[in-house]
């Protein structure tokens, strides 16, 4: 298995606009002052406090948080903060992500997605099914940013409005 080349975000950012990734990944950064991004991180920030925050992985994966204690099989419990459950496909293809890069590393975890303001989480494993489908979303991105061309914006504006790129792709 070949190690990915990309990162969470890019992950989570195919899922909701091929414009955004290509954008974000030709260093066309928005989100830096959007107000909803800094929410999301606040959220983040503040919520379990007593775990290790931002673990870094070659500079493609940064796991939210990490649990000490193995779980009984022996694998580690991976967890990924998120504010709310708009763009929830995103969050799960990131978290599977996530883990096939620790498997490619021999790390065998699980993923835990934590929506801290909701009061609820979803545990995620690599499966068989999963691997194949989040191969088949790394093959797509690695098309899309290879393109000279900057992917057409969403025809509906459903997720737009709440995006940093929103005023650029809009205005």
């Amino acid at each position: 298995m070949s190690l990915p080349e990309f990162t969470g975000t890019q992950v989570n950012y195919y899922m909701v606009c091929h414009r955004k990734l290509w954008l974000f990944t030709h260093d066309i950064t928005m989100e830096r002052e959007h107000e909803i991004v800094q929410i999301g991180k606040l959220v983040g920030q503040e919520t379990y406090k007593r775990e290790q925050k931002e673990i870094a992985l070659d500079d493609r994966v940064v796991l939210d948080w990490m649990e000490l204690q193995d779980n009984s099989d022996g694998t580690k419990t991976i967890h990924e903060v998120k504010k709310g459950r708009s763009v929830e496909a995103a969050h799960r293809m990131q978290m599977l992500y996530y883990l096939y890069y620790l498997h490619s590393k021999g790390i065998e975890a699980v993923g835990q997605l934590d929506y801290p303001l909701l009061k609820k989480s979803e545990r995620l494993q690599l499966t068989p099914q999963a691997t194949s489908e989040l191969r088949m979303v790394l093959k797509d991105i690695e098309r899309i940013l290879e393109s000279s061309e900057v992917p057409p914006r969403l025809t509906t504006k459903r997720f737009c409005e709440k995006c940093a790129y929103f005023e650029l792709c809009w205005s």
